[in-house]
């Protein structure tokens, strides 16, 4: 229950990960409806005192056409890291240091293990132009400009589920459309830098993923 109480937040009976509510009231249609999902995330956070929560809930706000809840400078200045411009810590360099040290088999668990996690835990990845994010989280937070995406096509393939349903999988055809989903402006930036990153909250959750797999298996 203590976990259940620190991880998840509780919703007519339910206990669901934040990342879930969030996807839930992006999907339902409208914003009248998002509140019910909003106020059980906005409950939770009060509870547990994270102000990063209302970040996520403007994004959702945004996504209706809603004005944003107006967040202080104070919050603005302390989770500068939450809001998509700078995401590099002490961990993230610990992480990408102990995967480059490992060879090439347990980089291959590492990412299969957090795949596994990511298609089984979160309802996130849900169309297959979804790989996009995994390939732009191993890209900039772990090996750099050395994955190109004609390689990893082939790492795909290594990584993913057996559960993954055929339409969700890799392809060239889903690799041609991976350019149509960044803006300019965004080319040949790091996703955690970009302006606009369509698949934000996909590549934040697998990356929180990848590492702590990593950090907690070193």
């Amino acid at each position: 229950m203590e976990k259940l109480q620190k991880e998840f937040a509780y919703l007519d009976g339910m206990w669901l990960r934040k990342e879930q509510l969030i996807q839930l009231a992006m999907n339902v249609g409208s914003y009248p409806l998002a509140e019910h999902y909003l106020c059980a995330l906005l409950a939770d956070a009060v509870a547990k005192g994270r102000r990063d929560v209302l970040l996520d809930v403007n994004k959702v706000r945004e996504h209706y056409g809603v004005k944003a809840i107006p967040l202080g400078e104070d919050d603005l200045e302390d989770d500068e890291d939450l809001n998509g411009k700078s995401r590099h810590n002490a961990d993230d360099e610990q992480a990408r240091k102990l995967y480059l040290a490992m060879s090439r088999e347990k980089r291959l668990e590492v990412l299969q293990s957090s795949m596994n996690i990511l298609i089984t835990d979160y309802h996130l990845f849900i169309y297959a132009r979804h790989w996009l994010a995994i390939f732009m989280v191993v890209r900039d937070r772990l090996v750099g400009e050395s994955l190109n995406q004609t390689s990893f096509l082939s790492l795909a393939s290594e990584i993913t589920p057996d559960c993954l349903p055929v339409k969700l999988r890799m392809s060239e055809n889903t690799m041609k459309n991976f350019s149509r989903e960044i803006s300019d402006v965004d080319r040949g930036e790091v996703y955690y830098r970009m302006k606009r990153n369509p698949q934000q909250q996909l590549c934040d959750t697998f990356w929180d993923i990848v590492k702590e797999t990593i950090l907690t298996n070193k």
